[in-house]
């Protein structure tokens, strides 16, 4: 009996989101799941000002920046989770709370509320491609679109594009998403 060998698939993460009024670019770390980055780039703009320049540079910086902690088929104890999100949670809420603030919404759940999102993943030991998709929107949510469903909502492009040329692609897979503000 053969048996089949897969790679382990090490990757970086990070979320793009787009709002009438906002641009952001959500840093990842991955534990037991994905959580808001401690350390690693998350930003924002008004969106009259998002550049496909400037989105591909930030968002380069927000996925490489991402890390991956989880040692493959070993369960991460709970009560490291519990202290990941501890540590996780409050930057993710200051992170949203001043973009709620600066753009006047009610709050930071009011700033994900209608919003296209993109979730972005690297397998950066086998790649140099990022896979984005396009979700839909659930008003204070998003999920990814059912196989069969998801044509035309995948993208790929490599971390070695130009600023514009990544800053592109997020674009289109922003206009491929099903937001709730529609």
């Amino acid at each position: 009996m053969i048996i089949q060998q897969f790679p382990i698939r090490r990757q970086k993460r990070a979320n793009c989101f787009r709002a009438k009024k906002y641009l952001a670019i959500e840093c990842q770390e991955i534990w037991g799941g994905s959580h808001f980055s401690r350390t690693g780039w998350s930003t924002y703009i008004d969106r009259a000002d998002a550049t496909p320049g400037w989105i591909g540079e930030n968002f380069r910086q927000s996925i490489q920046s991402s890390e991956y902690f989880k040692t493959p088929g070993v369960p991460f104890p709970r009560e490291a989770i519990a202290k990941v999100n501890a540590e996780c949670d409050p930057l993710m809420l200051a992170f949203w709370g001043k973009l709620a603030e600066e753009f006047r919404f009610a709050d930071w759940r009011a700033t994900h509320a209608k919003t296209a999102m993109v979730f972005a993943s690297w397998d950066y030991e086998l790649t140099d491609h990022i896979e984005l998709r396009a979700s839909k929107g659930r008003g204070g949510g998003h999920s990814a679109w059912l196989q069969g469903e998801d044509d035309g909502t995948v993208f790929h492009v490599s971390i070695s594009a130009s600023n514009e040329e990544l800053g592109n692609v997020i674009i289109q897979a922003l206009n491929a998403c099903k937001p709730s503000y529609l």
